[in-house]
């Protein structure tokens, strides 16, 4: 059985995060989103349980269901079509690629026609109500919010960053907890829109580096669109603006829509910004929360790499990987993308699981401990040959908090 060392890992990652001069990019999705808890503090020698702020795909996935079956059995029905249909297509049945098909076939539909057995307007009555669950899903009151948050972590990490590249983050999240927490840390951030009273979407600065502002700016691009976008009409033309948060959710996953402009509108803008980023020399994306389940993302990311050798994919994930799924495939064929799990990886095209050559002791534990998590005791005396149990771990770096700790524990010295 092979295996791989997490202690060089954890070095490699941590090298990689402080390369001062080399473009750092990050894939964030909706499993940052999903790693705030929210649940009660539990009693004494209870285990905390799982709440939340913001549920996970799967999460959204269902809320979405539940609302659409709640409209009556015709759209409970067309639910369960789109879900086969995603399915038969090799898809993931998540409410992203629904929300896509459906969109494709309201966009399709002629007078007097029905599809999925509803007219146009039932269909687009659906869509209203998949948009508007899910803005209210991932618009949490303030209240909720707690004091302090993993994304204020990586704000705080970015705010010490002194780096000769801009950082750039990719996120497919609707919500705006990472506007919040870089705002709060005093953080600039530029997003594509300018403007002082209804910052607009300005599609050239993407493409001209000149027009986009200096490194110590994080450039942040929401590949699915966001609650606080909505679509303005002053009379001369729809355009898309920024503006508080909206249950409305009318940019939600604004994949395949016009405007009444003819420019390049957010989605094909950012992604296309995505390829141009991954074209670089010597890109690097480090992927957290984001479990592969758009098709159009995973194809710029394998293109990049299958063309680039010098590009490379850090892929940071929560569950644990099997040599058989479809990711952990793709990892194998490619060199330049690491795939992290809890109980093993894919370094240099190789899979293995994680085995220390040395147990973490009193010495090394402050350095592993936020992303390695060993099963040797802190203050093991040792002996002479460790036991076997205490070279095995799990590597922690796929949850969004122990990643944030991660980041933070590496000092300004490392910059």
């Amino acid at each position: 059985m092979r295996t791989h060392d997490p202690r060089q890992l954890i070095e490699d990652v941590r090298n990689h995060l402080a390369a001062r001069d080399r473009r750092l990019s990050f894939l964030f999705g909706a499993g940052t989103s999903s790693a705030i808890n929210v649940a009660p503090v539990p009693l004494a020698g209870e285990k905390r349980k799982y709440e939340p702020l913001i549920p996970a795909i799967a999460g959204l996935t269902e809320i979405c269901r539940i609302a659409v079956s709640g409209m009556g059995k015709d759209q409970a029905a067309a639910w369960d079509i789109l879900t086969i249909q995603c399915l038969n297509g090799r898809a993931t049945a998540n409410v992203d690629n629904l929300l896509t098909r459906l969109r494709l076939k309201i966009d399709a539909i002629g007078e007097g026609e029905a599809l999925l057995r509803l007219r146009h307007k039932e269909l687009c009555a659906i869509e209203k109500t998949i948009c508007t669950a899910m803005a209210k899903a991932v618009g949490p009151a303030e209240e909720r919010i707690p004091a302090k948050t993993p994304h204020d972590e990586f704000a705080s990490w970015v705010k010490k960053a002194k780096r000769a590249v801009p950082i750039e983050v990719f996120t497919t999240n609707y919500d705006i907890l990472f506007e919040r927490a870089l705002e709060s840390a005093r953080v600039p951030v530029f997003d594509g829109f300018v403007g002082a009273h209804h910052p607009f979407f300005y599609p050239e600065c993407l493409e001209d580096e000149e027009l986009l502002p200096a490194s110590n700016w994080i450039r942040l691009w929401k590949l699915h669109g966001s609650v606080n976008w909505l679509i303005e009409d002053r009379g001369k033309g729809k355009r898309i603006v920024r503006d508080r948060p909206r249950d409305s959710g009318e940019l939600i996953l604004p994949s395949l829509r016009k405007y009444g402009e003819s420019r390049k509108q957010p989605y094909v803008a950012y992604m296309d910004r995505l390829s141009r980023i991954l074209s670089s020399e010597h890109a690097l994306l480090f992927t957290c929360g984001y479990s592969f389940g758009d098709e159009h993302i995973n194809a710029i990311i394998y293109g990049a790499l299958d063309n680039r050798c010098a590009a490379n994919v850090i892929v940071l994930r929560f569950d644990d990987l099997n040599e058989k799924e479809e990711l952990v495939e793709a990892a194998l064929r490619r060199t330049n993308l690491t795939l992290i799990g809890p109980n093993g990886g894919v370094i240099s095209g190789v899979w293995g699981l994680w085995q220390l050559t040395q147990p973490v002791d009193s010495k090394t534990c402050s350095f592993m401990d936020t992303g390695f998590d060993s099963n040797a005791l802190p203050e093991d005396k040792g002996s002479p040959a460790a036991a076997s149990d205490d070279l095995r771990g799990r590597v922690r770096l796929g949850d969004f908090n122990w990643f944030c700790r991660f980041i933070n524990a590496m000092g300004p010295d490392v910059q």
